[in-house]
């Protein structure tokens, strides 16, 4: 499992927990994440549930937009294919969230940036998930 913290200091010292590649061990890891960050129980049963079963190909984000933090999660995938497939469906949810509090208009420039911005940050943790030949050494 790959562990990732990043700061947003452009939006109020956002900041995002990020889990890569993991399996049904960083279960526990992960959910104390979550309880710290204001998960409800009815959500962290749900996450429980989906973290344990320890499927390839999902993944899961949770925000607490008055906290200002964020817990992103992506399990192993089986492909790099599936890896960005995964991966881009949780940062849209990421950046809506970060956008929703910030009134970012989803059709403009700055959610844009926003998502290029964490690309750029992610992009030296997860670049070997992308590509087949990185994957297997």
């Amino acid at each position: 499992m790959i562990r990732q913290k990043i700061t947003l200091p452009k939006y109020d010292n956002w900041t995002i927990y990020a889990y890569y590649a993991t399996t049904r061990y960083a279960v526990d890891e992960i959910m104390e994440r979550l309880w710290e960050i204001g998960m409800d129980a009815t959500n962290a049963r749900q996450a429980f549930e989906n973290l344990s079963r320890g499927s390839l190909n999902t993944g899961l984000c949770y925000s607490n937009y008055s906290m200002r933090k964020s817990v992103l999660v992506i399990a192993l995938t089986s492909s790099p294919t599936e890896f960005i497939n995964s991966w881009h469906h949780e940062l849209e949810h990421l950046e809506s969230h970060i956008g929703k509090v910030f009134h970012l208009d989803p059709t403009r420039e700055d959610i844009a940036y926003l998502s290029g911005e964490l690309a750029m940050e992610m992009y030296p943790h997860i670049k070997h998930l992308m590509c087949d030949c990185c994957r297997h050494k």
